[in-house]
């Protein structure tokens, strides 16, 4: 006995997709970066500036909270790196010298604009790459409910 499909064929969508030749094929290995650009290329040049202004005014609105550790949270710094011990969970959390830079200014005193001009005197890296790591270690300190983020 074969096998009925649940939805039958001529319900199904088309699934062929008609590829521009002049835009580069991506496989399922393709990198996000990748999967990036080629939805960049889709998009109509009105609709890219909407999107950068989304992402802009997004960025901005982050960089003005101020981010506070959870009560359950204890640290302890030893040799620069900071270990972190969320009480409510037992879980453990390491923080290399540039994490506990961060985490150490994280006293909800400090916005993560105030913190990255701080981060940038302190080390030597561009603007834009101190930003991306504040935003990326804060928002998983966040996600993991060591954080929390607070707007002025």
């Amino acid at each position: 006995m074969s096998r009925q499909p649940f939805i039958s064929a001529d319900l199904r969508p088309d699934m062929a997709v008609q590829s521009d030749p002049a835009q580069p094929t991506l496989t399922g290995h393709a990198t996000t970066e990748q999967l990036a650009d080629a939805a960049r290329a889709l998009l109509s040049e009105e609709e890219r500036q909407q999107v950068e202004r989304g992402q802009q005014d997004k960025h901005e609105q982050l960089m003005g909270t101020v981010p506070q550790p959870n009560p359950n949270v204890q640290g302890t710094t030893l040799e620069g790196e900071t270990v972190l011990l969320d009480l409510s969970t037992g879980r453990y959390y390491t923080l290399n010298r540039v994490g506990t830079a961060i985490w150490e200014r994280c006293t909800g005193n400090q916005s993560l604009q105030e913190i990255h001009t701080t981060l940038c005197t302190r080390f030597e890296a561009s603007s834009e790459r101190i930003a991306d790591d504040l935003v990326a270690l804060v928002t998983h300190l966040g996600h993991e409910g060591l954080l929390t983020l607070q707007r002025r």
